[in-house]
C-alpha cells in the first residue's frame, strides 16, 4: 500500500492519451493536472492533492461498464512505512473493478448518457498549466474547483453558487490572455481532390493578435503568397477567396513569409510578456495560444506543406486550439459551417468570407464572445505530445 499520492498509474493503456484525455472530458470526471507518458504502454495521471487522486481512482475503476476491459490503475508513490515495517514488501498491484455493481456504486458523478461516441474534444494536459495572473479578480474567495469545459464541482459543505459567481470564476481560471487567431486560404479547385501534382498550397497567410479582455485586436500580419507547385489559380479558387493571380504572383514564397511571421510574433509577444505553449519551462501552458476553426490549418496545410517542400516549420505550429471542438462542447450545437456557429451566438459576419484576414478577425470576434460566455480554453491538438518543450525555439 502506498501512502498518500496524488498520482495515479495506469497500466496497459487501452486507447492514446489523447483518447483518454478525451474519456475525462465526455464524462466530466476530475481533471487532472497533467497526463505524461511513462513508458510504452503506462500512463502518469496527477492531480492536484491526494483526496482528488482518491475520488479520481473510484470513479476509473468505475467504468468497467461502458470499457471493453476494466482499466488497470492504481495509486502511484512510496509505500506507506508504517505498512512496510508490518509486512514483507511486495510488487504493487493494480486494483481492477469487480463488478458493474461496484462501478455504479463508486461513480455516483457519470453523466448518465455515458454510452454515446466519446471524444468530442482531443484535450492536451501539460505540466505547469496555471491561470494567468493577470486574470484574477479581485471578488473570488472559497469557490469550488473547476473542470475543463467550465462545469462546476460541488461539493457537500459548498455553498450554493449563482451564475454571476461561476462566470466570475470561469474568466479568472482563463490561461489565455491572448490568442492568435489563423486562417490560411489555400489553393483549390472545385468539385474534384486534387491529383497529386496538384496538392493545396497557401497563399494567404493571415494572423491576428486578440486580447480577449479587452476584445480588441492589437496586431495584425498579413502576407500574399506565392504557390510554385501549381502556379496558376484555378477560376473556383479566385472566386471563393478573391485572390487574383497578379496578387499571388507578386507574392512572398511560403519559406519567407513563415521567416517575417517569426520576426512579427516576436516583436508583439515580447512587446506584451507573452509566452506560448510549450516555450518556457517556467509556464508550460503560456499565456497566449494559436488558434484555428477546425484542424485543418496547422495539422493538415501547413503540416503537410512544409513536409512535401522539406521546409522547416518552427515548433511552435504544433500546438493549438481547435475553436470549433470547444465550440460543440461548449454551446452542445454543431454548426454547418463558420457563419452558422456565429449566428447561433449572436454574432455576424464581417467582411467577405473566405478572405483569410476576414476569416481571423471574426474568429477573433468569436473566441471573445465564448470567453464572455464562460467557455475555458485548452490546447486541443498537439503533434509533439512527446515533448515537454518545444527544442530549438527562441522568441
Amino acid at each position: 500500500m502506498t501512502a498518500a499520492t496524488s498520482k495515479l498509474m495506469l497500466k496497459s493503456m487501452p486507447c492514446t492519451m489523447s483518447e483518454f484525455g478525451d474519456l475525462i472530458q465526455e464524462l466530466s470526471l476530475i481533471t487532472p493536472r497533467s497526463l505524461n507518458a511513462f513508458g510504452r504502454r503506462r500512463m502518469l495521471i496527477e492531480y492536484a492533492d491526494a483526496a482528488e487522486a482518491q475520488t479520481a481512482l473510484e470513479q476509473l475503476l468505475g467504468l468497467s461498464d461502458i470499457l471493453d476491459k476494466p482499466l488497470r490503475v492504481c495509486p502511484f508513490g512510496p509505500r506507506d512505512p508504517s505498512e512496510a515495517a508490518a509486512k514483507p514488501r511486495t510488487a504493487n498491484k493494480c486494483t481492477q473493478a469487480k463488478t458493474a455493481s461496484n462501478a455504479k456504486n463508486s461513480t455516483p458523478t457519470l453523466q448518465p448518457e455515458i454510452n454515446k461516441q466519446l471524444g468530442l474534444i482531443d484535450t492536451l494536459y501539460v505540466d505547469g498549466a496555471q491561470p494567468d495572473p493577470a486574470n484574477e479578480l479581485d471578488d473570488l474567495h472559497n469557490e469550488g474547483d473547476l473542470s475543463i469545459n467550465g462545469a462546476t464541482e460541488a461539493t457537500a459543505t459548498a455553498p450554493v453558487k449563482t451564475k454571476k459567481s461561476r462566470k466570475s470564476k470561469q474568466l479568472a481560471m482563463q490561461p489565455f490572455t491572448y490568442v492568435i487567431a489563423v486562417d490560411f486560404e489555400a489553393t483549390c479547385w472545385e468539385k474534384q481532390a486534387p491529383p497529386q501534382w496538384r496538392e493545396a498550397e497557401i497563399i494567404e497567410f493571415p494572423a491576428v493578435l486578440v486580447n480577449l479582455k479587452t476584445g480588441k485586436i492589437e496586431a495584425e500580419f498579413h502576407k500574399y503568397v506565392m504557390p510554385i507547385e501549381s502556379p496558376r489559380l484555378s477560376t473556383y479558387c479566385t472566386e471563393l477567396t478573391g485572390i487574383e493571380q497578379k496578387t499571388v504572383d507578386t507574392g512572398v514564397p511560403l519559406q519567407t513569409a513563415l521567416m517575417m511571421f517569426h520576426e512579427w510574433m516576436r516583436k508583439e509577444l515580447r512587446a506584451r510578456n507573452l509566452l506560448l505553449p510549450k516555450m518556457h519551462k517556467s509556464n508550460i501552458l503560456g499565456n497566449c495560444a494559436f488558434v484555428t476553426w477546425t484542424d485543418w490549418d496547422f495539422g493538415i496545410c501547413l503540416h503537410k506543406e512544409c513536409t512535401r517542400k522539406r521546409m522547416r516549420k518552427a515548433p511552435y505550429f504544433n500546438q493549438w486550439i481547435d475553436v470549433r471542438a470547444v465550440y460543440r462542447e461548449w454551446y452542445k450545437y454543431r454548426p454547418c459551417n463558420f457563419s452558422d456557429a456565429l449566428s447561433h451566438v449572436g454574432l455576424s459576419f464581417e467582411g467577405r468570407a473566405h478572405s483569410g484576414i476576414d476569416d481571423a478577425k471574426n474568429l477573433g470576434a468569436l473566441m471573445c464572445k465564448m470567453v464572455r460566455d464562460g467557455a475555458l480554453f485548452s490546447i486541443t491538438k498537439d503533434l509533439t505530445p512527446y515533448q515537454q518543450l518545444n527544442p530549438n525555439c527562441v522568441l
